[in-house]
């Protein structure tokens, strides 16, 4: 069936189209014809061949040689040889022609039943969601035509999954717009709150507008960057509203309060968005596959601060001019204006009664005040560097399946690796079972089992992309259904606990491993041993191996080597040569005897076809056939085997690994990212463990750290970039507005005490509310979370120190202007913090497991910027005034007058 959803579906375990032409040593010696030969014969008689054209006085015509065989009627008839009576010997007559499937054997069962798998796959722009509800549709069509014993059914449906969680971030999102709205409106006035409020869907149009064009479409990140960005899109809007609100207070006309409230916060509101921008960018150049998670979060956050700054500037004051006046006296008619009122003038009171005073006291006493910011700074520095919390890349998410992935030695035959993957599957089946009663629910939907492949998982060191057809491979993927484990909380972790201690030991088994986390394949630590030598990689090995097993927590831990293979090599006798046998000759007759000689390929519809031409497969089975088998010489006479050819036994490895022309093994192992402690682990290995064991034992031997580890090293060095990339340009903005080099130092010290908020954020989210299982931890998004940040965290020092600044051009004293400036602009600050961290709140208590990357970030920003308030309001104005006292001192030094402003010293 044509389904227009669709445009891209592959099968899965199941063997190729194949066309054998099997024939015995006896009837080539009968008829004198050699493998060779009969291939000759079937690619000269079965073609397909243009011959030209005939120009004639009426038009041009064709000529074409169409005698290609398709099937085994087609390759049966064809004529090998002519006897001299006249007599045609066909292939038919002489050979078995098996119009079948591959000889490499696979077998896939789905819930115990024999099955093949079609996997349907999104290109482009396509809809998951459209293709999952068109499949879906026509698999219920489909179902009532099948005759009995053949089923028809889906599993590993990703439509649902994002169908649920795009469901639940747009609860997420919503949340979040009305936590924002009711700390706008209990602060300021309703009607000022809703149309800063107004701010947040027309930035997200905007952005949305922009998206196709930015190579963007809607999923699940997205979202997330979008509830990530409901917080901080107010910001400007809130800013440029408050201090509207403030004029309208002092008894301007709304025109002009409109006008003179915009312009006067119009350069730090600018300047505060182009720096959060900067902070976002870097997001955009990280590498890796956390990189590609993470790099359309910028890609959404810019656009919607560029319409909002576009907004706040030129729509939101075009809007309060509108506003009616607003008294502060006189009691309202309605309750909900009480209320607001409470809330409102109590922040008034609140500011008057306790911040004004608190800051008398912290400028008076600034010192004292800023020793006390200093020490806290130290002590905390001192918790971190002494390891009281955590450090690892990203988060363990379990994902929808477990998959059991088996490797066997290197020649195991199809039906002792089949035999295994049985073994799994009947315990996968028991305990499916057995968790399908315990919660009385589906939990496990779907087992689907392979031997002689893994067509689904990508998860042992030396697995290929997605591995079918080779006897040695098998696996196992058990699924998790997306509501059940929701409700009941179990998840593909539990699941793979359970089944490490059902399934029975396989002592046989080269690698056998349990893999459940998001995020790609390969071990938390995977370690690369070089030396030339592979008898000591293999003993280096096994002594890493048991230095790992010592660190409870770790499991699945293998290593890349792979025991030889029994090999038969074959030698020539001196006879060959007098025979014109050469080693090449040889070689491939007994190619073309036991693997086969392709024919040809042909297409049949859309599947491309090979014709092989080989011995009976009972004649490929033992060393007889190879020993009994008969040589053709270059004269065309046929000799033994044995006469020009010894076998001699040997052994041979299935794959050789060089890095310089070195040898390689990598030793990896798995283990539980939220509670152990990976990076450190890595570091005291590489650090100590493996240069004493170079040292003492292997000496020559090289080292290094491979999959996970290194892209977390990669993330680490391009993020130590961004950085240093994102404090630069905050400065070089900052310099601008401020039209200062000491200034922007002021502003950034609010960076570090966001930090350190972030990291107490962290703290207080796993001991209060049992995040990550009560463990205090710190993930890479939670350093991107700090990088962003950054840019989020000056905007409110930038508009406290402009504000300052303007004060003092009037004409005000530097003590007064920053007494004051901490009073008026202590709303707008709050405000902007508050619904920065309601915005993200909703984030942070996400449940959804697509949510665990993007939740540190909201953690590091939520209480980042929550902390770097309080430091904002206190600590800037302290340093405001001990900068202006270092000043003074200097001026008075080298007899300069500390009045003269920065740029009038420069022209003197």
């Amino acid at each position: 069936a044509n389904l227009p959803a669709v445009s891209l579906a592959s099968l899965k375990a199941i063997r190729p189209y194949e066309i054998a032409i099997e024939i015995s040593e006896r009837s080539l010696r009968e008829f004198g014809l050699s493998f060779d030969q009969v291939t000759r014969a079937i690619r000269t008689s079965s073609i397909d061949l243009s011959a030209g054209s005939i120009k004639t006085d009426s038009g041009r015509i064709l000529l074409r040689t169409d005698q290609q065989a398709y099937n085994y009627d087609d390759f049966s008839s064809i004529t090998l040889l002519v006897r001299d009576d006249g007599a045609k010997i066909k292939v038919g007559d002489i050979a078995k022609v098996i119009d079948g499937f591959d000889e490499t054997p696979i077998i896939a069962q789905h819930n115990g039943r024999r099955a093949i798998a079609i996997d349907v796959f999104r290109t482009g722009s396509q809809s998951i969601i459209e293709i999952g509800d068109s499949i879906k549709e026509f698999i219920e069509h489909k179902k009532k035509q099948l005759p009995a014993g053949i089923g028809l059914g889906y599993w590993g449906d990703s439509s649902e999954r994002i169908r649920a969680r795009l469901s639940t971030l747009s609860k997420s999102a919503v949340m979040g717009f009305f936590l924002v709205l009711i700390v706008l409106a209990l602060f300021l006035r309703p009607s000022l709150a809703l149309w800063v409020a107004w701010g947040i869907p027309i930035a997200f149009a905007g952005s949305f507008c922009l998206l196709p064009f930015l190579g963007v479409t809607i999923n699940v990140v997205v979202l997330l960057a979008f509830i990530i960005t409901l917080g901080i899109v107010v910001d400007d809007a809130i800013v440029t509203g408050e201090n509207v609100f403030e004029h309208m207070q002092r008894g301007s006309k709304p025109l002009t309060a409109a006008i003179k409230g915009t312009q006067e916060v119009a350069v730090p509101v600018f300047f505060g968005v182009v720096t959060t921008m900067v902070a976002f960018y870097p997001l955009s150049l990280m590498s890796g596959r956390f990189g590609a998670f993470f790099k359309n979060i910028p890609l959404v956050v810019l656009p919607v601060l560029l319409f909002s700054l576009v907004e706040s500037k030129l729509i939101l004051p075009a809007h309060l001019k509108h506003c009616t006046h607003f008294p502060d006296s006189g009691k309202s008619k309605t309750h909900f204006i009480r209320f607001q009122r409470f809330f409102s003038d109590g922040l008034q009171n609140a500011i008057l009664k306790y911040y004004r005073p608190a800051l008398h006291w912290a400028l008076i006493n600034r010192y004292i005040s800023f020793s006390i910011f200093v020490c806290f700074l130290l002590i905390f520095l001192g918790l971190i560097m002494g390891e009281r919390i955590g450090y690892t890349q990203r988060p363990s998410v379990p994902r929808d399946t477990t998959t059991i992935a088996l490797q066997m030695p290197s020649g195991t035959t199809f039906e002792t690796t089949l035999e295994k993957v049985r073994l799994i599957e009947n315990a996968a089946l028991s305990l499916q079972k057995e968790i399908n009663e315990r919660f009385e629910a589906e939990v496990i939907p779907n087992i689907f089992a392979t031997a002689g492949g893994q067509p689904f998982g990508n998860t042992l060191p030396t697995s290929g992309e997605n591995q079918a057809g080779i006897d040695e491979l098998g696996e196992v993927v058990i699924e998790i259904g997306a509501e059940p484990s929701q409700k009941y909380g179990y998840t593909s972790r539990d699941l793979a606990d359970e089944l490490r201690k059902m399934v029975p030991p396989i002592p046989e088994a080269e690698r056998l491993s349990f893999s459940f986390e998001r995020g790609g394949s390969g071990g938390a630590l995977t370690f690369e041993l070089i030396h030339p030598d592979i008898d000591l990689l293999k003993e280096a090995s096994s002594d890493l191996q048991k230095h790992l097993e010592s660190y409870d927590g770790l499991y699945d831990i293998v290593d890349t080597y792979e025991n030889a293979n029994d090999e038969y090599n074959l030698e020539l006798k001196p006879e060959a040569e007098f025979l014109g046998v050469t080693a090449s000759n040889l070689a491939q007759q007994i190619r073309a005897a036991f693997f086969g000689a392709e024919a040809q390929r042909i297409q049949r519809e859309r599947d491309e076809v090979r014709v092989m031409v080989r011995y009976p497969e009972k004649d490929r089975r033992s060393l007889a056939s190879l020993q009994n088998m008969m040589i053709r010489t270059a004269s065309g006479s046929e000799v033994p085997f044995e006469t020009v050819a010894k076998v001699v036994p040997g052994k041979s490895l299935p794959s050789i690994r060089r890095v310089d022309r070195n040898r390689i093994i990598q030793v990896s192992a798995d283990g539980d990212t939220n509670k152990l402690d990976v990076e450190s682990i890595e570091v005291s290995i590489l650090e100590e463990f493996l240069p004493n064991l170079v040292a003492t034992k292997y000496p020559g031997m090289g080292f290094d750290v491979r999959g996970r580890a290194a892209e977390a090293r990669d993330n680490n060095r391009e993020m130590t970039s961004g950085i240093y990339f994102i404090l630069a340009v905050i400065f070089a903005l900052l310099a601008i507005p401020l039209r200062s080099y000491f200034q922007p130092l002021i502003v950034m010290s609010a960076i570090p005490f966001g930090v350190v908020g972030a990291i107490m954020g962290h703290w207080l989210m796993a001991w209060i509310f049992s995040w990550n299982g009560g463990e205090p931890r710190l993930y890479q998004s939670s350093i991107f979370g700090m990088m962003a940040l950054s840019g989020v965290v000056v905007n409110d020092s930038l508009i406290l120190v402009h504000f300052m600044n303007t004060n003092i051009k009037k004409g005000m004293a530097i003590e007064e202007a920053v007494r004051i400036a901490g009073v008026r602009r202590f709303r707008p600050i709050l405000l902007t913090s508050l619904t920065t961290f309601f915005g993200l709140l909703p984030l942070m208590f996400d449940p959804q497991p697509s949510s665990s990357f993007l939740i540190p970030m909201a953690i590091s920003l939520g209480w980042g910027i929550i902390f770097a308030t309080a430091i904002t309001l206190v600590l800037i104005p302290v340093l405001v005034l001990i900068f202006d006292d270092l000043k003074r001192l200097f001026c008075r030094l080298y007899n300069i007058n500390p009045n003269l402003s920065e740029e009038e010293e420069d022209k003197e």
